[in-house]
């Protein structure tokens, strides 16, 4: 499972309007397996199950032709943080 999370250069979830690059996390079995960072998404080579924004405001619609989850963190912003949050399912999934 990966998730793909925009990132400010400190390292914390931000709008996508504003991102400085991407993190993928790669989860399995409830952990972290492996956390990637990349300048542009375009790089980005792994399949994408989920990607987090931080409002429903956000510029999704690419995502959802893709067939990429979207989930909100309402409150988290590091990427340990959201990480904890989608596997206690406390992100919010946007439908539409």
């Amino acid at each position: 499972m990966n998730i793909l999370i925009p990132i400010n250069d400190e390292k914390n979830l931000c709008s996508m309007e504003t991102n400085s690059s991407w993190a993928v996390a790669t989860l399995d079995e409830g952990q972290t397996k492996n956390l990637s960072f990349y300048k542009t998404r375009e790089e980005i080579t792994e399949f994408t199950e989920y990607v987090v924004v931080i409002s429903k405001e956000e510029f999704v619609s690419d995502f959802f032709l893709e067939g990429i989850g979207i989930l909100i963190a309402p409150m988290q912003k590091t990427i340990d943080d959201i990480v904890e949050a989608y596997m206690f399912r406390e992100l919010h999934e946007v439908t539409s």
